[in-house]
């Protein structure tokens, strides 16, 4: 009998040590790991919210440069198909056109979210040429093949642009200059301008 006793004396001995053993192992995480880990869980974050922050910026001009690209050659098309001159102009946070003659009903589409008509922006630098700002109205001029844009105030300027911009500086516009027969959407961004 004192075998068996001394057996199970040892198999509670041995029972207790390893059940002791695992209660050190299985802790958990000290306070300082914890902290470590948050805050490098807060340091990738802030960095992939700028990144998002920029792309989400440089994707709203592109639509906005989009917008008053298509919305200018809509406006000369439908001028052309009237057989009448046309004026746009981009006014607040739309761009708009409205066909010569009475009776005539202004066409607006609004611009992208947070974009609005830029009169201090210089010309962008997207396309080369002499040009002058569109925003505050020009008139199309029918001719055989394409139809050619003027300034409200020249009728022999038929460089320039349409622009809008942003609160943080990013910009989309619609240039269009005598080499092109059609208008080329641009965007500005932090380090300049480039043609879609």
């Amino acid at each position: 009998m004192g075998k068996i006793f001394e057996r199970k004396v040892l198999w509670i001995t041995a029972g207790a040590a390893v059940i002791q053993k695992n209660r050190r192992m299985s802790g958990g995480f000290t306070l300082l790991e914890v902290m470590v880990v948050v805050i490098l869980i807060g340091i990738l974050a802030s960095l992939a919210y700028a990144s998002l922050i920029e792309l989400i910026s440089t994707n709203r001009a592109k639509e906005t440069a989009q917008t008053l690209r298509t919305f200018a050659e809509r406006a000369l098309n439908e001028g052309k198909r009237q057989n009448k001159n046309v004026t746009i102009a981009v006014i607040g946070k739309e761009i708009q056109y409205t066909p010569e003659g009475s009776g005539s009903v202004t066409i607006k589409e609004p611009l992208g979210n947070g974009f609005s008509a830029s009169s201090t922006e210089p010309a962008p630098t997207c396309e080369s040429g002499t040009l002058s700002s569109f925003n505050s109205g020009v008139i199309s001029q029918l001719k055989i093949g394409i139809s050619s844009i003027a300034l409200v105030n020249d009728n022999k300027k038929n460089e320039g642009y349409f622009v809008a911009c942003d609160a943080r500086g990013y910009c989309g516009a619609a240039v269009k200059v005598n080499s092109k027969n059609f208008f080329v959407a641009c965007i500005k961004r932090k380090n300049g301008w480039e043609a879609l």
